[in-house]
């Protein structure tokens, strides 16, 4: 696990709502904070993400975090990261780039997963050598948090090393459901 323990402080006693897309990704009785299911994909995230502000009470300020899993050929399965960086991939592999300040890695939020069956072999190694990590959804939540000037976090569990390889990806998110629920409680506590 990379996610360094300085984020961790960052984020103790604050009131965080978590942006997940999947519910294998982490339990709501696992965690004291509210969590909203968006769904794969960075147009569920963003919906997602526009009726909880829409339904949100006023007053206080949360602090948005989006978990969840990503590809990556850089890091072994398992391995949670802090993002800071999130690129815009479309089908087209058109970019648009936020910048968070902070340390930490990069996310390429693609429309389909990363690995040499949805693109080919030369595209995966290419874009490995720019982004650390490749998900579905990260780039809308930071959009969305830019546009509305909210706090946000991401942290990234590895879940496959864009090979085309995975086996087992929900036996995969419950390993990794078993370490966001720790990593959260330290948060937590």
């Amino acid at each position: 696990m990379i996610a360094d323990d300085k984020i961790l402080e960052e984020l103790k006693d604050k009131e965080l709502v978590l942006f997940v897309a999947d519910e294998e990704e982490i339990s709501q009785d696992d965690v004291p904070f509210p969590v909203v299911y968006t769904g794969m994909g960075k147009m569920r995230m963003f919906s997602a993400l526009v009726k909880w502000y829409e339904c949100r009470s006023e007053g206080g300020a949360p602090v948005l975090l989006n978990i969840g899993s990503a590809g990556s050929a850089r890091y072994p399965i398992g391995t949670i990261l802090n993002v800071r960086s999130f690129v815009n991939g479309g089908s087209e592999l058109i970019f648009d780039r936020i910048d968070l300040p902070g340390k930490g890695c990069s996310v390429f939020s693609g429309d389909y997963f990363m690995s040499t069956q949805t693109f080919s072999p030369e595209q995966v190694k290419a874009l490995s050598q720019q982004y650390d990590l490749f998900d579905m959804e990260a780039y809308a939540a930071a959009k969305f948090c830019q546009m509305h000037e909210l706090p946000f976090y991401c942290l990234k569990a590895v879940s496959d090393n864009l090979d085309g390889s995975l086996k087992d990806w929900r036996t995969i998110l419950g390993d990794i459901r078993v370490q966001f629920t720790a990593l959260l409680k330290k948060i937590s506590l």
